[in-house]
């Protein structure tokens, strides 16, 4: 054979299999398919935001994360979804709710339905953006997630909080919690939010001469604490007499409700003489009982105090005994029994929203069901054993979930907020029998709270914040006393 001939054979055999090899290696090396991506989705980041003021908006972004940087480009669809009860229409406690348009009432963000951004060549990065209305009411955080896929990645989600910004609700207690949160509720508690400033976690105050302003519940206080002792036959005197002289030139000084002394209280604060959050050293210290405005319902001749020298007590003196007042001003000062289902929003499925705080509630204590909730209600004796029927709780959506998984032991001040001191009977609480079930006297124990004694946090002898129902009083109890447990979830 000709060797030229020969060679060329040689020649066009190599060329071809060089060129069958490129073919194999653009086509997945063998695999037969599709262009394998240059680059993968790895990740898309949580994120939060503040919510921003009316007539603003602002701009969620969800970071993207890439294996490598794109050759070319890659494209992420997202859709945007609320956190929906199960089986339900969203309600507005801890689900933020979409619609079409920031000028459409009640829209926490513009939804959207079939999003797509394309990552450009040499990023190794990027992100996903969703718009958030503003306002200027008061709501507990609120949540969303975006939904999202891109070639080659598995797809996901991600969750965005939309942290309120606006004065109102309960203060946060700044304590050391079961499951070992600490200050893990409370507007201030979020970083977004907090300052070192502004007063100790979980509570922000502005001091002015003459005044403090809180910027979580939207109250002012006297300042420096005043000092002022007498009974309780003497406050309307000290309160027209504070009004004449104009603090901070407002003329509305009250004497303040159970609540509102209480969110002054910093339960993780170890000076049982000094807990109020507002205090600078020795200036603003409370360290006695102090009057509210609240009477015993059932004993007009005896009132409702806060001990700060107790880590905010509450309990009933006869209103004959001296005690201190520190007056505020702001606020609903609601004193009714609220006897009827205006405040609540009843789901009918064991659940209910609580309008005034933002919370959703149990309708039932563990162990209780039905309408009724049952002949009886569980009780508890160990840390151990109400963390687990925590988690029980949440594991089985379907049944004792009520369609969710994230309810938690409540603080001591969410739990006091359905307490109603001014309601008749000895039920105290803030809610007719069709909101929260009550049998008889088959709820007369102690109802735990996930505030922990600052004081006494070391077992045998550690202790948690428990609130009596239906007396009212809310104290300090050895962990291993039987309690009833509720659970709350959402909030701030």
């Amino acid at each position: 054979m000709n060797p030229l001939i020969s060679h060329g054979k040689r020649h066009l055999r190599h060329t071809s299999l060089a060129l069958a090899s490129a073919l194999l290696v653009a086509c997945g090396s063998g695999g037969g398919g599709a262009d394998a991506p240059e680059a993968v989705v790895t990740a898309v980041a949580d994120t939060q935001l503040l919510e921003g003021n009316a007539g603003t908006t602002t701009q969620l972004e969800f970071v993207i994360t890439l294996n490598k940087p794109v050759v070319k480009s890659l494209g992420v669809d997202f859709r945007t979804d609320s956190t929906a009860k199960v089986g339900v229409t969203p309600i507005s406690t801890g689900s933020a709710t979409g619609g079409s348009a920031c000028t459409v009432a009640g829209t926490d963000f513009v939804a959207v339905t079939s999003g797509r951004v394309t990552i450009p060549a040499g990023s190794a990065a990027g992100k996903l953006t969703v718009t958030v209305c503003g306002d200027d009411k008061f709501e507990p955080n609120e949540t969303l997630k975006v939904v999202w896929t891109s070639a080659g990645a598995a797809g996901g989600s991600a969750v965005a909080t939309i942290v309120n910004d606006d004065a109102g609700g309960l203060n946060g207690t700044g304590a050391t919690s079961l499951l070992g949160r600490v200050a893990a509720f409370g507007r201030d508690a979020n970083p977004l939010t907090n300052s070192d400033t502004d007063g100790p976690l979980g509570f922000a105050f502005v001091k002015k001469t003459g005044c403090t302003d809180d910027k979580v519940t939207g109250l002012t206080w006297q300042r420096p604490d005043p000092m002022a002792t007498g009974n309780y036959a003497s406050l309307d005197a000290y309160v027209a007499s504070v009004n004449s002289a104009a603090p901070c030139t407002r003329t509305d000084w009250r004497v303040p409700t159970v609540d509102e002394l209480l969110s002054l209280m910093n339960a993780s604060s170890t000076n049982g003489n000094a807990p109020n959050a507002d205090r600078t050293g020795a200036v603003d210290a409370m360290t006695d009982k102090y009057w509210t405005s609240e009477s015993v319902a059932t004993a007009s001749s005896n009132a409702w105090t806060v001990d700060a020298a107790n880590g905010g007590a509450v309990s009933f003196v006869i209103k004959t005994d001296p005690h201190k007042v520190r007056l505020v001003r702001g606020g609903s000062n609601a004193l009714v029994c609220n006897n009827s289902d205006s405040r609540f929003t009843n789901f009918l499925d064991g659940t209910v929203e609580d309008t005034k705080t933002g919370l959703m509630w149990k309708q039932c204590p563990e162990g209780g069901s039905g309408l009724t909730c049952g002949s009886t209600a569980s009780s508890f004796a160990s840390e151990a054993a109400i963390v687990a029927q925590l988690y029980a709780a949440n594991a089985n959506a379907s049944a004792s979930g009520l369609g969710y998984t994230d309810w938690r032991i409540p603080t001591r001040n969410e739990l006091a907020s359905l307490v109603g001191r001014a309601c008749t009977g000895n039920r105290n609480l803030a809610a007719p029998a069709s909101i929260f079930p009550y049998n008889g006297g088959v709820l007369n124990l102690n109802f735990v709270t996930a505030t922990l004694d600052a004081n006494a946090l070391v077992a045998p002898n550690q202790r948690v914040w428990s609130i009596n129902f239906p007396e009212g009083g809310l104290g300090q109890t050895l962990i291993t006393t039987p309690m009833h447990l509720r659970l709350v979830r959402a909030g701030q």
